[in-house]
């Protein structure tokens, strides 16, 4: 896909959270019975509970680890605790799903206080199991220095979806380059 029409560039993921990268594998995230598409719009009381997120493939010696981040928080306008750490799992084996792998960050539910949030899920592959160490804080994560210090390499998936809370009205504003 060009990166011209790159969902993930349009939205500013790519430049805000990611640097461009090519997409290696695939995941398919599950709200409840909604499937997680670029830009899906989700309202807050619908990622109560963890996603179920499947890795495809058929070879379960590979692994990944998986990170899920607000870079909008607190409000898109003054994204003040960017990237916000929400959910953080490795050793996943491919052909299976989050469940099976290593819950190192449980998963905190998004609950924006204003604004449309992007919620990005970055799928890595893993070299081999290794230790990972839960951060001191979920605040101001950074994925690039979360890849480089645990030697990750850059992303091989990435999705995001919209999140604003219930009353919240409006659609994000994209601006074109």
């Amino acid at each position: 896909m060009s990166r011209g029409r790159d969902p993930l560039a349009l939205s500013q993921v790519i430049g805000d959270v990611l640097d461009p990268f090519v997409k290696s594998a695939a995941m398919r995230i599950n709200y409840g019975e909604k499937e997680i598409t670029n830009g899906t719009g989700l309202r807050a009381s619908a990622v109560l509970n963890a996603p179920q997120v499947e890795i495809e493939g058929r070879d379960r010696t590979k692994l990944y680890t998986l990170v899920m981040v607000d870079p909008d928080a607190p409000s898109p306008s003054k994204p003040e605790y960017r990237e916000y750490l929400h959910w953080l799992v490795t050793d996943i084996p491919e052909a299976t799903d989050a469940r099976f792998g290593n819950e190192i960050v449980p998963y905190e539910a998004p609950r924006p206080p204003a604004g449309i949030h992007r919620l990005v899920f970055v799928l890595f592959k893993q070299e081999a199991r290794q230790t990972v160490y839960a951060p001191g804080w979920r605040p101001n994560f950074n994925i690039r220095d979360f890849s480089a210090f645990y030697n990750l390499g850059p992303p091989v998936a990435a999705l995001f979806f919209n999140c604003q809370k219930e009353s919240g009205v409006g659609g994000r504003r994209y601006r074109r380059s």
